[in-house]
């Protein structure tokens, strides 16, 4: 398994595919740590068909289940992906309730496991296309100045070519930058995405080597607009047959 680095803020354009804009809803779970691998089977074998419907409908992009491997108290993330965020929480409510109505017993049972979450709304800003579907990934919670974030991803487009020449090279599988749309107090999510047969703790030294070589000042600046986050390592929770 590769290893993971601290995640930092940084991320914009260069010579790979410029990310497309979409809405991401994320339901973040806190579970019973003891009984969360059922939790995984339910939405596998149970709730995952409805989600792929909709996807394969064309009324989702894509949907995900992630694990937690490491960081803060949330233990899965339940995702889902459209162009829009009319879209996104209009399938939102959809699909809750067919997984109510058509599968009532495995729905309480999850709920008795997972029976707290944080819902957030994120619209992608930057970014360059992770692997699809990542194997696993790195993300960072930042809780910023809201009068100044739109400074902050400001900065990001300025500073971010340097991530994307480590992508373009090899040495990243892929970055996102999103912004806070509806949620909690996080107001900039950004997820670093591992490359192939290249170390996630190694790209990042290289990165961050040359951002503070090249945009010193400006990362400064990113830092007083945005000081305090949350790290968390996640894995695909999606079975091979989903």
């Amino acid at each position: 398994m590769k290893r993971f680095a601290l995640l930092f803020l940084l991320g914009a354009v260069a010579a790979v595919p410029e990310i497309q804009a979409q809405s991401l809803l994320g339901m973040y779970y806190t579970c019973d740590a003891a009984n969360e691998r059922e939790a995984d089977f339910i939405m596998n074998t149970v709730f995952a068909e409805t989600y792929q419907k909709h996807v394969d409908a064309g009324h989702l992009n894509n949907w995900g289940w992630a694990t937690h491997m490491m960081g803060g108290p949330w233990r899965r993330i339940s995702t889902m992906q459209a162009d829009d965020r009319a879209t996104v929480l209009t399938m939102w409510g959809e699909i809750m309730n067919e997984l109510r109505d058509d599968h009532p017993d495995a729905w309480h049972r999850f709920q008795e496991i997972c029976n707290s979450h944080q819902d957030y709304l994120w619209n992608t800003v930057a970014g360059s296309p992770p692997p699809s579907p990542p194997s696993n990934w790195f993300s960072s919670y930042w809780v910023c100045n809201q009068p100044r974030e739109s400074r902050a991803d400001e900065i990001m487009a300025e500073v971010g070519a340097v991530y994307d020449r480590h992508v373009a090279a090899g040495h990243l599988g892929g970055w996102t930058w999103s912004a806070h749309d509806v949620g909690g107090r996080f107001r900039r999510l950004m997820s670093m995405f591992p490359a192939e047969d290249f170390d996630l703790l190694e790209a990042r030294d290289m990165v961050l080597a040359e951002l503070q070589a090249e945009h010193g000042e400006l990362l400064a600046e990113l830092g007083s607009i945005c000081g305090g986050h949350v790290d968390y390592v996640w894995a695909s929770g999606r079975s091979a047959e989903n």
